[in-house]
């Protein structure tokens, strides 16, 4: 092998080797530190084994957003369910979202409705988290959160 060689080599041994374990420990790429900085006081409920902590919400005029960690499990593990409530009243069910696996049956999961039509500038909202641990088992574990959440301005 001649002196060029050896060079393309290096270099091509630096860009598969170094460069993504560089890559992997200076840019953050842990999932926790994904996670967005909550945004209201956040609230911790615990309930047949699962733990949820409410930690973000925000209300405009286009959608409603939420975003929970849960712990003892996620959607795989408990066939999560929503409802929106507003002074009592539902206006939303089963919603979209995302879902951010932090470790084992450990999430950061979000929640969203476009179905805010009709509601006021100040929202009384109650949001119910439905988790059934299992598909043979007829009822729902049912993990209520309340919180005031004024509408931003866009």
């Amino acid at each position: 092998m001649n002196k060029k060689s050896i060079v393309i080599a290096l270099v091509l041994g630096i860009l598969i080797f170094v460069l993504p374990a560089v890559f992997y420990f200076f840019t953050g790429s842990s999932e926790e530190s994904a996670l967005p900085e909550p945004n209201i006081p956040t609230q911790t409920k615990t309930v047949n084994g699962i733990t949820i902590t409410l930690q973000n919400a925000t209300y405009n005029n286009k959608e409603l957003h939420l975003g929970y960690e849960i712990e003892g499990g996620g959607q795989a593990e408990n066939d999560l369910g929503y409802t929106f409530y507003n002074e009592g009243e539902p206006f939303a069910e089963s919603v979209s979202g995302t879902l951010l696996q932090l470790g084992d049956k450990h999430y950061y999961i979000t929640a969203k409705t476009d179905q805010i039509r009709d509601l006021p500038e100040s929202l009384n909202l109650t949001f119910e988290i439905k988790a059934r641990p299992n598909l043979a088992e007829q009822h729902s574990i049912i993990i209520p959160f309340e919180l005031v959440l004024e509408k931003e301005k866009s």
